[in-house]
């Protein structure tokens, strides 16, 4: 039983790896369960096994990545051992940015994410899925910047929920451009000044 249970969860990753290769070259819409099964060698059958199609198959490439960031957000983000609020932002965002840099699979996840899904008809649902998931992680931020303010290292001229709203925002622009650019760009390179600045701007006494 327990090798049935591991070679099943093999197939289902050999699906999901299969339909993130797809996705990435021919775009959701575009590519078929066929395809898909071709790259993962598996047969059609065999996807429709595991998944109802390519919307549960997009939904498991999300889970598998946003997830995973998210919860390092939750656990970054709120920790308070070691560093204050604004250094854990800062750090968090830093992070994340190596995450994009380093992990050849995430990076192409968020690629297919951001610029390869179309998100209407069956797919719709999913973008409420990715609204869920931003807010998820303003919320994160927006307790850390309450945590900041209350320490009096928060600029003044910030309601702690404006500077997270403005973090999210940054983040999720700074990721996309990073994605659209690639690896070695210019804006790549200087992203990480671009986080010192963001987070120097939210800092007590800094450009008042």
């Amino acid at each position: 039983m327990r090798r049935t249970k591991e070679e099943a969860a093999r197939t289902r990753a050999a699906i999901v790896e299969g339909a993130l290769a797809c996705f990435d070259r021919y775009g959701i819409t575009s590519s078929t369960v066929e395809q898909i099964a071709c790259a993962a060698g598996v047969s059609r059958g065999a996807v429709y096994h595991h998944f109802a199609g390519k919307r549960e198959i997009l939904r498991e490439i999300r889970d598998r990545v946003s997830l995973p960031l998210l919860d390092e957000a939750d656990t970054e983000l709120l920790r308070r051992e070691g560093a204050g609020a604004l250094d854990r932002i800062e750090r968090f965002l830093a992070t994340m940015l190596t995450t994009i840099e380093n992990d050849a699979r995430t990076r192409q996840a968020l690629l297919v994410m951001q610029f390869r899904c179309e998100y209407v008809g069956d797919l719709g649902p999913e973008l409420d899925a990715a609204a869920r998931n931003i807010d998820r992680l303003a919320k994160a931020l927006g307790r850390a910047y309450r945590e900041a303010h209350a320490a009096g290292e928060l600029s003044p001229r910030l309601a702690p929920e404006i500077a997270a709203l403005e973090t999210t925002m940054f983040m999720n622009g700074l990721v996309r451009l990073c994605l659209m650019h690639g690896r070695g760009a210019a804006l790549c390179r200087n992203a990480r000044a671009a986080i010192a600045a963001h987070m120097a701007l939210r800092r007590q006494g800094t450009g008042s």
